[in-house]
């Protein structure tokens, strides 16, 4: 009896002995815990974007105290992005899932609609202006703009090579004589583009003399020959006209487009001299002509455009490349 009472006794000891190392262990591991927590304090994380559709880049960032490390998932099966800071986006329009994961703990979730992507087309205007046919040189010519709907403007005069004003109505005053020819673009839309001829005239040409010579009056079977005139004509100037590669670009664009005349193309270059083109590889030269006939009506691209020309002379050659649009 007394045996099975010192067991008994022996057993419980070791029991409550084990209960106890157990307690120990738990507290101890749930302090650890405790002491390792990481609180969870982020609730969000900024999107920036003007607008949310296809295309459209989307900044999402997380700017947080205590956040060491992320993990960006947009949803859309791009790759995973590990910055703070990030730029993305969508290809196609949907609604997506964007989930950042913060410090390996914290996860914040955000739902995003995208839309699709709005095609702006560019109504294409009749545009028009008005400007004197024949002008005096040094005199200050007012330039009208006609077209409806119109909000920019580029004045191209034809003595620069740059745009001349940005205005609606401009002022310009020519400094040389000569046929210039006058393009306006309207919306910074190149289909929006229209050329007109102006004569600027010496301002020191004078009226032409007209001196009568007498001759001498015989009389033959009673007829006497009429007085003679002798006009003093000054001779006419050469013009020296050229164009710059840009000006020459637009000038195709305005053939392909059917807005040019052949006569106001030609109009461009010096009429006595006019310069020989040479299209992509081809080693021959064509005329002016040509060239109009082969762009007219036809979708170009054009590439490159190459002017050789001596300083104050006529254009010799020009050098262009360009393909046609098709639709494949």
């Amino acid at each position: 009896m007394n045996t099975q009472s010192q067991i008994k006794t022996h057993f419980d000891f070791k029991v409550i002995v084990f209960f106890i190392l157990i307690f120990i262990f738990s507290c101890a591991l749930l302090a650890f815990q405790k002491a390792n927590e990481v609180t969870c304090e982020i609730t969000d994380f900024k999107i920036d974007a003007n607008e949310y559709t296809v295309g459209e880049l989307i900044t999402f960032s997380d700017d947080s105290k205590g956040s060491f490390s992320w993990r960006w998932y947009f949803g859309d099966g791009t790759e995973i992005s590990y910055k703070s800071k990030i730029g993305h986006v969508f290809t196609k329009a949907g609604a997506y899932k964007v989930k950042l994961l913060v410090n390996n703990v914290c996860t914040v979730e955000k739902t995003i609609k995208i839309s699709p992507k709005v095609l702006v087309i560019k109504e294409k205007l009749e545009v028009d202006f008005e400007v004197p046919s024949r002008v005096k040189q040094g005199d200050v010519v007012q330039f009208s703009d006609k077209t409806m709907n119109s909000n920019s403007w580029e004045w191209r005069f034809g003595e620069t090579e740059t745009v001349d004003s940005r205005e609606k109505n401009p002022k310009y005053t020519f400094n040389t004589i000569g046929v210039k020819t006058v393009s306006l673009v309207v919306n910074d839309d190149k289909k929006n583009i229209v050329f007109k001829d102006v004569v600027v005239v010496s301002r020191d040409i004078k009226k032409t003399e007209k001196k009568t010579k007498r001759t001498e009056v015989k009389k033959i079977d009673n007829l006497v020959k009429p007085f003679t005139e002798i006009e003093d004509v000054k001779p006419i100037p050469v013009v020296i006209k050229t164009v710059t590669e840009s000006e020459f670009t637009e000038l195709m664009y305005s053939i392909s487009e059917d807005k040019i005349s052949l006569s106001n193309f030609k109009n461009n270059f010096c009429f006595d001299s006019p310069p020989l083109i040479k299209v992509n590889s081809d080693k021959r030269y064509m005329s002016l002509d040509q060239l109009y006939k082969m762009i007219k009506s036809k979708g170009i691209k054009v590439r490159k455009v190459v002017i050789n020309k001596e300083k104050d002379k006529c254009i010799e050659t020009i050098h262009v490349s360009f393909k046609f649009r098709t639709f494949f």
